[in-house]
């Protein structure tokens, strides 16, 4: 596509240099507030990942991961001082399950107000403190070391990047923050820098100890709403078609003004 500047117009981006200033407020280079609010949103309200199956090995695992020192990194929780949220969702592993055997509970985390404007009432966060399990993350930036460093189009090395958050890293390979490695031994074996100690530990391990942290990592897993089971729409095994059909899912339409307005 080639856009002719007498013929063709097209909305400017928010800044075009690190000495623009798009609002005129003084400060330059600014990423717009509406990205920062769409971001936040998705955050905030987007499914946590569920937690798997809990063995003695998964169990062990856990324990030796925090031995080797992994997380001081990978920070296991979260504490959010003042949850924005409306609903929260923790899935974990259960055998009666239909599909990847796990079941969400779902919590709302609002409280109603009427304000007199004959609209729907208005639907407050509780705004309360909140404890994000299993993130393992600290959310800043090391250095992991040459076979994590990536090379610029300016031919400048960036060294550092921020932790990768655990949550759901059973179930989404390949690894790295560059997708490179192929599986969890392989992207344990990249660390570098900052994790070198933790890396020199975990392979100083018994096979069997190695495995555990494996298994546990493994755990975390990411999961379909559609397709799973929760105390919204627990499933019903008369449905014809069962289980393709009426299996259950996550469906937050309860939360709406108007469920049966999916907009």
């Amino acid at each position: 596509m080639v856009l002719d500047g007498a013929l063709d117009q097209i909305e400017a981006p928010p800044v075009s240099g690190i000495t623009d200033d798009s609002d005129s407020d003084g400060v330059a280079n600014e990423v717009p507030v509406s990205l920062i609010d769409h971001l936040e949103f998705y955050l905030l309200n987007y499914f946590k990942p569920g937690l798997y199956q809990q063995t003695n090995t998964t169990r062990k695992g856990k324990r030796l991961f925090r031995q080797i020192r992994c997380t001081g990194c990978h920070i296991p929780d979260l504490v959010i001082d003042h949850d924005r949220r409306v609903a929260d969702v923790e899935t974990v592993y259960d055998r009666q399950g239909v599909f990847n055997d796990l079941f969400a509970t779902a919590t709302p985390l609002f409280t109603e107000q009427e304000d007199g404007s004959g609209h729907p009432s208005l639907k407050r966060p509780s705004g309360q403190a909140f404890v994000v399990k299993n993130i393992y993350a600290d959310f800043k930036r090391h250095d992991l070391g040459p076979a994590f460093h990536e090379r610029n189009f300016d031919g400048t090395i960036t060294k550092e990047f921020v932790t990768e958050p655990l949550w759901g890293v059973g179930s989404t390979p390949s690894y790295g923050h560059d997708g490179r490695s192929i599986n969890l031994r392989e992207v344990i074996r990249r660390h570098g820098g900052e994790a070198r100690q933790s890396k020199q530990r975990f392979f100083k391990l018994s096979t069997n100890d190695q495995h555990a942290i494996l298994e546990f990592l493994n755990a975390l897993v990411l999961f379909p709403p559609p397709d799973t089971s929760s105390n919204l729409n627990p499933g019903d095994a008369n449905t014809p078609g069962y289980p393709q059909n009426g299996h259950g899912s996550i469906d937050l339409s309860v939360l709406f003004n108007d469920p049966s307005d999916l907009e």
